[in-house]
């Protein structure tokens, strides 16, 4: 008979020493469960830096540090960011390395994974895998082309992932947005209507998963309706039981339903005291509702029982402000597990040998409390199984499959995928949505265009992109990164054209083309628009006709409505830079709107109150 495995056996008697024993389960075996349960990620690596110094030297190859760290402690997964991400090749190597290390030490092959939701948060640079618009266009794209888009773009997502060694995507977000100052989520939710967002979601589960590709809907029950950014607070949702079935759940209850389930399901850093209104003590001596990531009654009751969920329940980034100011990194994790967490996602950050150190001490703080069943070990093994299942359903293992240098020529080859280029602006073409039209459409190409861009790189691609159409126009743009000292001076023969990234966009996506000691002194959006408000007065006062468009959120016409002539959105607003020449198929969209090439097709998928008479 062939000799199994040594994960394989290691499991099996996992389960048989649980059953067996009822309560008990061995150290060992206890340090690989608790092992698959935890996925790290690897941002930054600074071997010998101190407890207090900061690290910002990115990991783009597998060192001997951390992979002692996913050997010793049999590690279930690791999640990329762009910081990880430099060229095909690195990549792809990169993650080759860390599953054949699991391989070569008999390990489980690692969950990798990644958040590649399309336009805000795509951690892969256009010139590796297409970006797409994001969900927002998608959801603008409803109404007259129905899931199609959905459906097509994760389709492409996927087949770029694929090549890379990616087996995780945290996406799509289906998030219901009904609130217009939601600082997180906003164009990364479909829009603002359950049943489009469920439809929207559940096509988009079903094309990744029939490429063999795991995806995670989030951010369960739900992030639509909160003013406060997950990432550096604690969001607080006080929506009835009715409401939030109605609205929050629904999507999640529909694609759970489906033919279709999601692989997992990531939890919110959230408070929903009508689901739970338990109370914890924190790190600090305060006492504070149980957000949804640490809460049974949400996870377990509702999530596994009400919704029959069966899969893979992650939780969000537990290094997220919302939970690390409240919990230590041991506590958060074990009130995760407690509450039906089968993944915890990025609970221990490791920068520096020093933090390995300290991790293998955290690690076991977690086994000695499985150990003592302060964790359950039937869950803990159910839990285990439900983990070792979805390797095997996906075969996450089977990147190395082929030999690496064949994975790097391959991806190569294809990537970017040319296909994604064409969809990205098909889609950004047909989700181009007009919300005010003074008759003012199509612009003169006789008039001068006075352009107001949130950076650099979006004036450069501005321009081109209009040139490309029309070569006659005459175009002059200021990058607002840092206020003009002197704002421009207009002309009856003038056209003044803003475009708004609100909330505003990170330095990294400005494409490097503004001076540094500009970025230093960035504008905020408040300084930006106090700013533009008297130069749009202005060309009102004087009939100069006035162009906004929404780069970002829609919400923000509304501020602008009574100054504009034009107002279009796009839901995204990321360009390519490329020898120091910008691009970006929004732009391009836009500029073929406003000189009359093309008519906007695009659904607003969200109520924006204009206020107009």
């Amino acid at each position: 008979m062939k000799s199994l495995p040594l994960a394989i056996l290691l499991y099996t008697l996992i389960v048989s020493s649980a059953r067996g024993a009822g309560t008990t389960i061995s150290d060992q075996h206890t340090r690989h469960i608790i092992g698959q349960k935890i996925m790290l990620d690897f941002r930054y690596f600074c071997a010998d830096n101190k407890a207090d110094q900061h690290c910002n030297k990115p990991v783009l190859h597998l060192t001997d540090e951390l992979a002692t760290v996913l050997v010793k402690g049999q590690i279930g997964g690791v999640i990329l960011f762009t910081e990880n991400i430099q060229t095909i090749e690195q990549v792809v190597t990169f993650i080759y390395d860390m599953q054949q290390l699991m391989k070569q030490h008999n390990l489980p092959p690692l969950f990798i994974a990644i958040d590649q939701e399309g336009g805000r948060v795509a951690r892969f640079p256009d010139h590796i895998a297409t970006r797409f618009v994001g969900n927002m266009a998608i959801g603008a794209t409803y109404k007259h082309h129905g899931v199609d888009y959905a459906r097509y773009v994760a389709d492409g997502i996927a087949n770029a992932l694929k090549l890379l060694g990616i087996n995780v995507n945290f996406a799509p977000n289906v998030d219901v947005n009904v609130n217009p100052a939601n600082p997180v989520i906003n164009v990364r939710s479909y829009g603002e209507s359950p049943a489009m967002v469920a439809q929207l979601g559940l096509a988009t589960v079903a094309a990744f998963q029939q490429q063999q590709l795991i995806s995670a809907i989030k951010h369960f029950p739900g992030h639509g309706d909160t003013h406060v950014d997950s990432h550096s607070g604690l969001p607080r949702v006080s929506h009835t039981r009715q409401e939030i079935n109605a609205t929050d759940l629904l999507p999640f209850r529909t694609i759970i339903a489906s033919h279709t389930p999601p692989a997992m399901v990531m939890s919110a850093h959230i408070q929903y005291p009508a689901l739970d209104d338990t109370t914890l003590v924190t790190a600090k001596g305060t006492v504070t509702t149980v957000p949804a990531t640490l809460s049974r009654k949400i996870l377990h009751n509702l999530l596994r029982r009400e919704l029959a969920y069966e899969g893979v329940v992650v939780t969000d980034a537990l290094d997220m402000q919302a939970i690390s100011q409240f919990f230590s990194q041991a506590d958060a994790t074990l009130h995760a597990f407690r509450a039906g967490a089968d993944i915890a996602l990025m609970p221990y950050m490791i920068r520096s040998n020093a933090d390995i150190e300290d991790f293998w001490q955290w690690q076991q703080t977690l086994t000695l409390a499985a150990e003592s069943g302060e964790l359950d070990n039937g869950e803990l093994v159910a839990s285990l199984t439900r983990i070792q299942q979805l390797k095997q359903r996906f075969q996450v293992g089977q990147f190395i499959n082929q030999p690496k240098h064949v994975r790097i020529k391959n991806a190569k080859k294809a990537l970017p995928i040319p296909a994604n280029k064409e969809l990205e602006k098909q889609l950004a073409k047909d989700s181009v949505t007009t919300l005010i039209d003074n008759n003012a459409l199509p612009l003169s190409d006789k008039r001068n265009w006075q352009v107001v861009m949130p950076d650099s790189a979006r004036c450069d691609a501005f321009i081109r992109s209009v040139k490309k159409v029309n070569t006659a126009v005459q175009i002059n743009c200021t990058s607002l990164a840092t206020i003009p000292v002197k704002p421009p001076r207009l002309s009856a023969n003038d056209i003044l054209i803003i475009g708004d990234i609100s909330p505003l966009h990170s330095t990294y996506e400005m494409g490097g083309m503004d001076p540094p000691e500009q970025l230093r002194r960035r504008a905020s959006n408040q300084q930006q628009q106090q700013w533009l408000k008297p130069i749009m007065q202005e060309a009102k006062n004087n009939a100069i006709p006035v162009v906004l468009i929404a780069l970002r959120t829609p919400y923000l016409v509304a501020e602008f409505a009574q100054y504009v002539d034009v107002a279009l959105a796009t839901y995204g607003y990321n360009v390519e830079v490329n020898n120091s020449k910008a691009s970006g198929a929004v732009f391009e969209s836009v500029a073929e709107v406003l000189l009359g090439n093309s008519k906007t097709q695009g659904s607003l998928p969200v109520t924006v109150e204009l206020g107009l008479q």
